[in-house]
């Protein structure tokens, strides 16, 4: 019979003990990794039925087509919606305002809609979404990609466009997205004179301007392959592939112009039709897969300024200002530079 040593006995042991000792601190660490990877992954989801989104939607009865689409399709995923409409209709979802009709109010709708969300739904809602009736919106992927904002701080996204503002604004035919604290920044803003104009202009440009001023952070909508969710060009431009120049030009983000996110938000110019087609697809198809792992596949932070604004190849500048007027960011936001016009609803200018 062969014996074994004790000092022989006893490397075995502390041999055997060691291994194990390795074995339960890897499977401590992968164990915890994946379950970390679980818990952060189920938070998102969690999260994303916590949110309440509120969308304003502009909308005209002269397109009456297109507002029933919308009424049809999207709008029914938001926790509450309004058409901001120049009618005298007391609907619960139509916010009825006293403006003609027309592009070069549209600024004046969205002001007067703003402050009447702040006045009386401010806290009933965690994000406020500004679109058009001929934007379509995924509010599932809307909701999800929100649900990666962790900080409570102000917070800006859609589709970034990079001029007229020292880092730009978000383009307003594919939706932008305020949470309460940029509202409520928003507001501060229209209630100092000069500073941000509430009537006139683009309402897209002049909502980013003001926030601008008013230090409200753009937060980055591309997910983590850079693709963009919130997109500004017409659909058919994705869907034939032909992405016009200006979207190259304008685009802040312009690494993979004209792929979209698999978690994409938005459409621009999607007619009637097709909007039924896309909702009608959306909400009764699914394509099967294995499952993937969703959990940081959006990383929500802050977009950096533009460091040299003079070696963008293509930057324009508000009509009454100078490329070096936005060089300095603060001084920039300081200036009470907004063009004052007459505040009647019914003003000839």
């Amino acid at each position: 019979m062969m014996t074994i040593r004790p000092a022989r006995l006893k490397r075995l042991i502390l041999l055997l003990f060691g291994f194990t000792v390795v074995l339960f601190i890897l499977g401590s660490i992968y164990g915890s990794s994946w379950q970390l990877e679980k818990r952060t992954e189920n938070l998102a989801i969690r999260s994303t039925n916590e949110i309440k989104v509120l969308c304003v939607v502009l909308a005209t009865l002269n397109e009456q087509s297109r507002l029933n689409a919308v009424n049809d399709t999207w709008v029914r995923h938001c926790d509450k919606h309004l058409f901001v409409m120049t009618d005298e209709n007391d609907s619960h979802d139509v916010l009825s305002v006293d403006f003609p009709e027309g592009r070069t109010y549209l600024t004046d709708k969205v002001v007067y809609a703003f402050k009447y969300i702040h006045d009386n739904l401010l806290n009933d809602f965690d994000w406020f979404v500004k679109a058009d009736d001929d934007t379509y919106m995924v509010i599932e992927n809307l909701k999800y990609i929100l649900s990666h904002y962790r900080e409570e701080g102000p917070a800006y996204l859609g589709g970034h466009i990079k001029m007229y503002a020292p880092n730009g604004y978000m383009a307003g035919g594919c939706g932008y997205v305020l949470n309460r604290q940029a509202l409520r920044m928003l507001i501060k803003g229209y209630q100092k004179p000069g500073l941000c104009r509430l009537t006139g202009g683009a309402e897209d440009l002049e909502t980013g301007r003001c926030l601008a001023k008013m230090s409200v952070p753009l937060i980055s909508s591309v997910d983590k392959y850079d693709k963009e969710t919130f997109n500004v060009s017409p659909l058919w431009d994705y869907v034939k592939g032909h992405i016009r120049l200006w979207v190259h030009q304008y685009l802040r983000n312009n690494k993979r112009v004209g792929q979209i996110s698999k978690f994409t938000i938005s459409f621009h110019k999607v007619d009637p039709e097709f909007m039924r087609l896309i909702h009608f697809i959306l909400n009764n198809m699914e394509v099967a897969k294995p499952e993937m792992k969703r959990n940081n596949y959006f990383n929500l932070v802050k977009v950096p300024p533009i460091e040299d604004l003079s070696k963008e190849e293509v930057f324009l500048t508000y009509f009454y200002e100078s490329v070096e007027s936005y060089k300095d960011i603060e001084a920039w936001r300081k200036k009470n530079n907004t063009v004052l016009v007459h505040q009647s609803p019914h003003r000839t200018v």
